[in-house]
Order: C-alpha cells, then structure tokens, then sequence
C-alpha cells in the first residue's frame, strides 16, 4: 500500500480550504485503496508568518478598522511574495522552506502531488521538487509551466491520469460521484471568522466564447450530480459556501437553488449578466441562500462587448443588476479596462455606466486586460488590433508576454486611467475595495446579516 500526500503550496489568500486537493483526495479514496493525506502549506506558511492577521480575520467583530487593516496585510504579504520568489529566481531557499520541506518529509510519503492552481504557487513548488529528490513527484493544475514539467516525474492533466499513475496501469472503472470531505481539514485555522467551502457544480464554463478566456481549454463540459453536491454541503457541516465555477447557466442554478434551500446555506457565485437571469429567477436563487452574485460585467460599451463575444449588452447588463438588487442579492461587478481597441471614450462610457448604476451595485473589481496563451486574442492577434507580441523568458514561470496595438489604448494607458479614476469607482462602492481580496469575507457578513 502506497503513501499519496497531496500538497497545496503559497501563495494565495488563506481563506478557505484548497478545492483541488480536496477533490483529488476523496476521488482517490474512492477508486483505491491506497493512504491519502492532504497538506495545505499555503495556510502553514500564512499562519507562521502573519499570525496577527490570522486572528483578526477570525474574529469579526474587531473589523472597525478593517480597509485599513486589510490594506496593510496587503502591502505587508505583497512584500514577502515579491522577496520570497526574487529568493527562488536566485537559486536561493525562501522563507520558511526547510520548515514546510519538513512538513512534507516527516509524512514519509511514498509520492508527493503538487496541485498548482495559480503562478504564485511555481515558486515553491520549484524549490520543493528541486529538493525531493528521492520521492516520486507530480504536478498537475491550470497553472503547470515547462519549467516544472521538467523537474516532476509526472504531469498529470486530470484526477484519472494521477489514478493510473498510484495503481501502475490503465484504469477503465472509476466513480467520480462521491460527496467531497472537507472534515479532513482544521477550518477554524483559515483567515475567516466563518468557515467559507469553495464547491464546484461543472467541470468547467459551459460558455466557452470570451474571447481573453483560456480557463475552459482542453476540458469537456460535465455537470456533477446535483444530489451529490447536496450531500458534499450536508457532510461539511458548514453555512457558507462559494460556488467557483467560472459560469453556471441559470436552469443548472434553479436545480441547485431547489436542492439547497431547505439546508438555509448562505452561497455566492459568478455569473454572466445576460436576460435569462430575470427577477423571477433571482427572487427564487435568493430564497435559496444566494447572498451575493459575482457578475462578469466586463464593459459598459456594447462593441466592446461584442468584440469580448460576452454574449450580453449594456442594455441587459443594466436589467439584470436592478433585477438582483431588487431580489435582495448583492452585485459585485467584474470591469476589464485596457481590452484590445478599446478607446478613452469608451472606457469611460463603462464608468458612466458604473456611475449611473450605481444604486445596483455594491461592489466593483477593475482589471487591466492581461494577454493570455491559448485565448481566442493571443492565436488571432490582428483581429483585435494587436500588431506586435513579444514572449520574455523568465525563470521560473512561464515568458512574460508583451503587446503592442495598433488602435486604442496601452495597458499603461489603461492602468494610468484606472489609477486616475480609482476615486470614482470608490464611490459606487457600498462595501470596502479590499473585499475584493477577500470576497469570504463579504460571504460572511452578508450571511451573518441574515
């Protein structure tokens, strides 16, 4: 009998338990018999480094001072990502290192699974696999590079592959309808005064249309049983909970909302803002539990939104954000400045429109668009004005990737203007920006308001 240990790594915002890991562990109990332990080191190394925040996230009724506070956790935790990853670039230990290296050893695990959701998560793993020279080593996530593939023995794409990877041979039977454990975890320990469980309904965006979108690539769309989900929500013992899929059409959403109403949960989602979420649907979501929708807004101007192929108007967007108002749902806005061939005028027409909806919306997250391999834009360049791509080698990541337009704004001009009209956007806002760093912990309040 093998020894599995499934390894999350820094760094991202410690606020709920890993989805991933979580997932993999109880698909793997469930299709053999080998030991599987789970090792959240992204929380080890928050607690040991920022254990003062740790206790002031967890303990709501302190947060007077909260945007404040949160701006300083911010600085202070930017800082230490920036040095700690220079470290890795140099060939150098990062903090903490033999501290979570020992956490890892002292498991004697027969094979380590790195699951690398994000960037941020490379640097360590780097470190790490460069060390582990003795223990079979496997990597798998969305944000896998060359550079990682290179020191892993295994690069697995999915849960199946990782499976026949422990067992040696191909699998042909295997369930994958299971309740997810999440016992399996302190929760008390997360930057949250309330438990927050990340929980996914499909297996990726059923959408699959944005066009600066890669998250939906190379995975079939599968919808997870609804009962099961039900079970997973049961078996957790928890009230709030965060649906993470990228995109959940509203006839999927009405199934979970009747399945989950009589547990009286408090849920978040994202969505897009498009017509069939009118306030009859809404009205019946909310009474479900859905506290606050994270709509993919992305533009006030309707030819930037035809060009995103975000399926939606300006017109609709503006129905659908007073039909969730008024339903007693929460809007947080996701806004994209900087997308190819957009113009200042129309950048401003989106904070007009931000500014004359503004009674809708509670919250607003501004982006600068970001050129990304594998979207729509990054294979057709030209069609959206990008005249030149240059791709920078680095280290440890994947190579940084430039462009240059030939009409519109710069990403500099883009983020110049975001900077300038910060003030303005802070206006629509009826929670503190820095939410939008921690979203849980608007989760929590909007429950506890209950």
């Amino acid at each position: 009998m093998k020894k599995i240990l499934l390894v999350y790594l820094p760094f991202c915002t410690p606020a709920s338990p890993p989805y991933s890991i979580t997932y993999l562990h109880s698909f793997l109990k469930n299709n053999c018999k080998d030991k599987v332990e789970v090792l959240d080191l992204n929380l080890e190394f928050h607690k040991l480094k920022f254990p003062e925040y740790q206790k002031y996230y967890q303990n709501e009724k302190n947060w007077k001072d909260y945007h404040e506070k949160t701006e300083e956790y911010k600085r202070e935790t930017k800082k230490v990502y920036s040095e700690n990853n220079k470290k890795v670039i140099k060939g150098e230990k990062p903090e903490l290192f033999d501290v979570l290296l020992k956490k890892i050893t002292e498991k004697k695990p027969d094979i380590v699974a790195f699951s690398i959701v994000y960037s941020s998560q490379a640097f360590y793993a780097y470190s790490l696999m460069k060390e582990l020279k003795d223990i079979p080593k496997i990597i798998g996530g969305p944000a896998v590079n060359e550079k990682l593939k290179a020191l892993a023995d295994k690069t697995c794409y999915n849960e199946v592959d990782l499976l026949e990877f422990i067992k040696e041979k191909e699998t042909e039977k295997f369930s994958c309808d299971f309740p997810i454990d999440f016992s399996i975890y302190n929760l008390k320990e997360y930057f949250t005064p309330e438990a927050v469980i990340p929980i996914k309904t499909s297996s990726t965006c059923y959408y699959k249309r944005c066009t600066f979108c890669a998250h939906f690539n190379k995975t079939q769309y599968k919808e997870f049983p609804i009962e099961t989900i039900k079970k997973t929500i049961i078996k957790s013992k928890q009230k709030h909970f965060f649906l993470i899929d990228d995109m959940i059409h509203a006839k999927r959403l009405l199934e979970f909302a009747e399945a989950v109403k009589p547990l009286k949960i408090n849920w978040t989602c994202q969505l897009r803002p498009t017509k069939e979420f009118d306030y009859a649907t809404l009205k019946k979501l909310r009474e479900s539990g859905l506290a606050m929708i994270m709509w993919g807004v992305e533009s006030g101007n309707d030819r930037i939104l035809n060009l995103i192929k975000k399926g939606t108007n300006a017109e609709d967007i503006k129905k659908v954000l007073e039909a969730s108002h008024k339903a007693g749902i929460k809007n947080v806005t996701y806004i994209l400045f900087g997308f190819p061939t957009e113009t200042k005028d129309e950048l401003m027409q989106t904070l007009e429109f931000l500014k004359n909806n503004d009674k809708n919306i509670d919250l607003v997250s501004v982006s600068v668009f970001g050129l990304q391999k594998g979207t729509e834009i990054y294979n057709h360049p030209s069609e959206f004005g990008i005249k030149k791509v240059t791709e920078k080698e680095r280290t440890v990541l994947e190579p940084k990737i430039s462009y240059e337009v030939s009409q519109g704004l710069s990403q500099k001009e883009a983020a110049k203007l975001r900077d300038r009209h910060n003030r303005s956007v802070e206006k629509v806002n009826k929670y503190p920006d820095t939410m939008n760093f921690f979203r849980e912990h608007m989760l929590c309040i909007l429950g506890n308001d209950k």
